[in-house]
């Protein structure tokens, strides 16, 4: 096998990435090969473990590219990016990673692709059981006429924003194949007829709700309003990876699963039986059993064709699950959703506590039917309630607040109830910021350094909504500082006041100002000249910024304008304040859980302020009612057993071994 590995430096002298405005650095563990004349990068997990084996995820990016010399560039692609979180170097499950470079087409570099993979099995630790290809556009077509001509090969596939394919979908129709497109994508138009045409193949035959019908191959999802750009959707809204983890290539193949009855959404009535019907195949044997779950509660085994029984539904929305099970063992599943109408309502009188210029973050809990939209009358300064309940921001002002909240759900039902939420005074240590505008007069944003978080605004987009595809990724010692926001797409010349705030107390003002050291020196503007530059960087995902530092008064500061066409920058700056102290420990901010019901399906979220970093939740003492358990993240559910008043005490702790701790007191009904 022609291998040549070269060093990043070497082979970044090569690569013209530079019109596309990104500064990707890759890891060691991410290297340059070519077999032929099919040129890769390949990511190698670190310290496998001998003679372990561990999957191959193949990645084909979109059209066009400009040669087919490969650059790291087409690894920071979301569907890359699904198998890499690559701001952290980690990954879920290690695997190998083939990022490969085409000018217009796959179909030429799928014999080289094969060998690589080929290699990985023979020569490494590839599992050939595990081996899963994802591409968008071209990708996505070269994705399905990959598996078509190797249909042995694969375990799963996921196509995103396909084009045209013209194989043979019997040589495909039991591959798992999970296929996104964006509604409005003309790019993508056909998909839906090769969904039904595949799964006709498998014993379904429905013109339409193609997405609601699931259990059948293949799995399918359109994102309604979404264009061709529908990788970073897909990628970030839904568990991708998780369902191509669940497939393996064994030779058995999975079996098929639906719902006959009910129908998606359908009605039911209140305290009455309704019969529900399953109906499941198996390609190459026969089905063994067919589990029947509702909301997560087991409920029955069927062993017998036509799988049927009856249920009683709950008020409001009704998840059943049915599971098939092959001869062999291997299993499908298919869900969908029996509706008893009830008002949407809140599950608890008030929210977890908040603090004047900590980052508060906390889905509102409710119970309705379908998707619920929310609106709030009178919200506290610095808090934003976005439509689908989530109440986030940095309040500014300290005080007890009654939230009157308007609460829809998908059949247009509406109830108003007030929520209370208890603001409490800053930390001594905290800056406040008040008055942040720019140029523009656009007020602009004030949030908190933490992951995920954006470093930039789009005035076009909802206030504080996330797009979520730039985001912190390192921030090493400013994690927790305070920062201001500006317009991503502003183009200021460096003369203008371009952007002020007030501060309450003496700071430390330090600007995220974007640098390319890979692919030309950039440079700073003249007013940063006379700031000190900092060692530590700042990484949003592929953007990479410099930070420069200066001690300004309280009061009113005034910053000019970044000058991104002088510079060499794409990205607006952004501003990080630091006082003289900072206090990040953490702060749990909840006492009691929503109320739970017994022998009903139960989720939740517990909550803290401030923290270093990512917390590790823990149970210190007393029990979680009997059914219930809490994973590291801080996440409680399952079905409790039992109806009571339960207490326990749990504590988080963040990066830094900062610990908060604090009794939570939970009711079952």
């Amino acid at each position: 096998m022609k291998k040549l590995f070269l060093s990043l430096l070497i082979s970044f002298s090569s690569i013209s990435i530079f019109a596309q405005g990104l500064d990707y650095k890759p890891f060691p563990e991410w290297e340059w090969g070519i077999e032929d004349s099919t040129e890769y990068f390949l990511y190698t997990p670190p310290n496998l473990e001998p003679g372990k084996k561990y999957p191959i995820a193949l990645f084909m990016h979109g059209c066009c590219g400009k040669s087919l010399h490969a650059s790291a560039r087409n690894a920071v692609d979301p569907p890359a990016r699904m198998w890499h979180n690559f701001g952290a170097n980690e990954q879920q499950i290690p695997t190998y990673i083939i990022s490969a470079a085409t000018n217009r087409g796959w179909s030429k570099h799928f014999a080289s692709l094969k060998k690589v993979i080929d290699f990985l099995v023979e020569k490494r630790q590839g599992d050939p059981t595990r081996i899963y290809v994802t591409g968008f556009s071209m990708g996505g077509r070269g994705t399905f006429e990959f598996i078509s001509e190797y249909p042995d090969l694969f375990a799963a596939a996921l196509p995103m924003g396909m084009s045209f394919f013209n194989g043979d979908f019997d040589k495909i129709k039991d591959i798992p194949v999970w296929a996104n497109q964006g509604s409005e994508d003309w790019h993508a138009r056909e998909l839906p007829k090769f969904v039904r045409e595949t799964r006709a193949l498998n014993g379904l035959v429905l013109d339409s709700a193609l997405e609601t019908i699931t259990g059948v191959n293949p799995r399918y999802t359109s994102f309604e309003g979404v264009g061709h750009g529908v990788q970073w959707h897909a990628a970030s809204t839904q568990d991708l990876i998780g369902w191509a983890y669940s497939k393996v290539n064994d030779g058995n193949k999975y079996p098929h699963v639906y719902f006959s009855t009910p129908t998606y959404r359908q009605e039911a009535k209140k305290n009455k039986e309704f019969a529900v019907e399953m109906m499941a195949s198996d390609p190459d044997g026969s089905i063994a059993k067919v589990d029947l779950f509702m909301n997560k509660k087991y409920h029955s085994t069927l062993t017998n064709s036509p799988f049927k029984t009856a249920i009683k539904p709950e008020a409001g929305d009704n998840i059943l699950e049915a599971v098939a099970y092959d001869d062999k063992g291997k299993t499908s599943t298919a869900t969908t959703v029996l509706v008893i109408d009830t008002e949407p309502a809140l599950m608890k009188s008030s929210l977890p506590f908040a603090r004047v210029g900590a980052y508060y973050s906390y889905w509102i809990p409710v119970k309705g039917n379908g998707q619920l939209t929310f609106s709030v009358s009178d919200l506290p300064e610095g808090l934003t309630l976005l439509p689908d309940g989530l109440l986030r921001g940095i309040p500014m002002k300290a005080g007890s607040f009654k939230l009157k909240t308007t609460i829809e759900d998908e059949d247009g039902d509406k109830s108003t109830e007030t929520i209370n939420i208890e603001i409490k005074a800053p930390r001594p240590e905290e800056v406040l910021v008040s008055n942040a505008i720019d140029v523009n007069q656009h007020t602009v944003p004030v949030s908190k350094m933490i992951y995920n978080e954006e470093p930039n605004f789009n005035p076009a987009q909802k206030p504080n909504s996330f797009t979520g595809e730039i985001n912190f990724s390192g921030l090493n010692n400013y994690y927790g500082l305070t920062f201001i926001k500006t317009d991503v797409n502003d183009s200021t010349p460096a003369s203008q006041d371009y952007l002020s705030f007030t501060v309450d107390r003496d700071v430390k003002v330090m600007v995220g100002y974007e640098k390319f050291d890979r692919l030309y020196q950039s440079t700073i503007p003249e007013w940063l000249q006379g700031f000190t530059k900092e060692k530590e960087e700042v990484v949003a995902q592929f953007r990479y910024f410099g930070v420069y530092s200066k001690t300004f008064p309280k009061g009113k500061i005034t910053l000019p304008g970044g000058d991104k066409k002088g510079n060499g920058m794409s990205m607006n700056y952004f501003v990080m304040l630091q006082p003289a102290e900072v206090n990040t420990s953490p702060e749990i901010n909840i006492s009691q859980l929503p109320d739970a019901s017994a022998n009903t399906w139960y989720q939740t979220n517990l909550t803290a302020l401030y923290g270093f970093g990512k917390l590790e939740w823990k149970l210190t003492s007393g029990n979680l009612p009997e059914g219930l358990a809490m994973n590291s993240n801080g996440n409680v559910k399952g079905i409790p057993m039992q109806a009571g008043v339960f207490s326990f005490t749990i504590q988080a702790v963040d990066e830094k071994d900062q610990i908060s701790e604090a009794q939570i007191t939970l009711k079952i009904e």
